[in-house]
């Protein structure tokens, strides 16, 4: 598909609130013949939109002088030592470290070695020392910055002019194999974002409730009449080029939209979803458990559907602590936990467990210093999560920083943590496990040869 046809794609879908993709049907679907054995895989990402505090999601227990040493009570900024979820790290050389004590949720699901964390991970161009990193070589551009950062985190490529994400170059390597599917291989219930763009694939963008429309689409007969006019004009041919390819586009996008909507709105839910997300008798009903639900629905028609693999994206924002991170944090990581646990259930509850793994991303980490505020600035390194049947949970991924200001970490003074593991790297071994080939994978992450081989497939799955 060309720039102009992607790109007129996307600006459709914003104005008329339908899910519009690139890859729908005979645009880049897999098929049973193209997955081997007719399996099943989705990723789930899961953006911690405005740089996530994640010194405080996972504290250094057997260190936690040195991390007391700067988040001390009276900076109101630490976790008490007694709060702390205790966890063992065999990778981490055996020491002890806590889960934030909000996160009860996540660490029984590591406990259970349903859950890992990959420490200090962070947007890289190739290794990088202290040397390298104050000599400005092979640093990303525009760090600290939540915009720039975030289409780093989800592009890798900041200096190509089309912009695309990595998740959706992946699918693009879809695309001519795969034939048959009756929605896309890319679904955001976080909204038209790059991670889900490739130069031949757009997401198929569904609500956090219910189904697909047009704006102003209703079930009423003035709605439907105006529907199925509409349908009927596409069938017409317009005469021109563009009037042809924006019918084509609009049509595949209401295909879509008809075969996902009895799923996404069925009333009531499988009871496999209600119950899995169903927390001391109450149906968990934050933003984030929402659109974990839609997701659900989805794998769950995936049968009918004709899905093989797929990529899901949501989102939690609300992290740009500058002020009062304890309460806000708290909050946050309260609704995130409860909300993935309850997914992570529904899969294991729905036998998909092995076939879904969830990771994190955000903006960036903040500094190990508070502000006068009480809050945490914009950062570097910090500690992500990933989740499912396949994952080799129960352990710390990559190299936990020193939390010593201006130490051999630091990137300045107020404790910026230099990255040891790259975005590429994560993704290249959620792309592995998918069954993306060498070659698809280089395309998705082309600064991945900047790797050593051996160091490029973090471990965790």
């Amino acid at each position: 598909m060309s720039t102009n046809r992607r790109q007129f794609l996307a600006r459709t879908s914003a104005l008329t609130g339908a899910a519009m993709a690139g890859s729908f049907g005979r645009y880049g679907i897999p098929s049973a013949q193209a997955q081997s054995g007719g399996d099943y895989k989705a990723l789930v990402c899961l953006f911690q939109f405005g740089g996530a505090d994640s010194n405080n999601m996972i504290v250094p227990k057997s260190d936690y002088a040195q991390y007391g040493l700067v988040r001390t009570a009276a900076s109101q900024v630490g976790i008490p030592e007694d709060q702390l979820l205790v966890v063992s790290a065999a990778r981490q050389g055996g020491k002890q470290y806590g889960f934030h004590p909000n996160m009860a949720p996540l660490k029984a699901l590591y406990d259970a070695d349903k859950l890992a964390v990959v420490a200090n991970a962070g947007t890289l161009i190739a290794p990088i020392t202290m040397a390298d990193y104050k000599a400005g070589k092979n640093r990303p551009p525009n760090l600290f910055s939540h915009s720039d950062q975030q289409m780093l985190w989800q592009g890798l490529l900041p200096t190509d002019i089309i912009k695309t994400g990595w998740g959706g170059r992946l699918a693009d390597k879809l695309v001519a194999k795969n034939a048959g599917q009756k929605v896309p291989t890319m679904v955001s219930v976080s909204g038209t974002q790059l991670f889900n763009s490739g130069h031949d694939t757009t997401p198929f963008v569904i609500p956090s409730n219910g189904g697909v429309l047009l704006s102003g689409q209703g079930g009423d007969p003035v709605s439907m009449a105006r529907y199925n006019a509409l349908r009927a004009l596409m069938g017409t041919g317009g005469g021109s080029t563009l009037f042809d390819a924006a019918a084509s586009i609009l049509e595949d996008a209401l295909v879509a939209a008809e075969a996902a909507n009895p799923f996404l709105t069925a009333n009531p839910a499988p009871s496999v979803i209600t119950n899995a997300f169903t927390v001391d008798g109450a149906l968990l009903n934050t933003g984030l458990a929402q659109q974990l639900r839609q997701v659900a629905r989805l794998i769950e028609a995936r049968a009918t559907l004709g899905v093989k693999r797929q990529f899901f994206m949501v989102n939690i924002g609300g992290w740009d602590t500058h002020a009062n991170i304890l309460t806000a944090e708290g909050n946050l990581l309260t609704q995130m936990s409860q909300a993935m646990a309850a997914f992570y259930k529904y899969t294991v509850d729905a036998g998909v467990a092995n076939m879904v793994t969830t990771f994190t991303m955000s903006d960036f980490n903040r500094t190990f210093i508070g502000n006068q505020s009480i809050g945490t600035d914009h950062a570097y390194g910090g500690n992500y999560l990933v989740m499912g049947g396949a994952v080799k949970g129960g352990d710390i991924y990559g190299t936990y920083p020193a939390l010593v200001l201006k130490g051999a970490d630091d990137t300045g003074s107020n404790g910026a943590w230099l990255p040891t593991t790259s975005v590429d790297q994560i993704g290249n071994t959620l792309a592995t496990w998918f069954g993306m080939s060498s070659s698809d994978i280089s395309y998705a992450f082309p600064n991945l040869a900047n790797w050593s081989a051996g160091v490029r497939n973090v471990g965790f799955l």
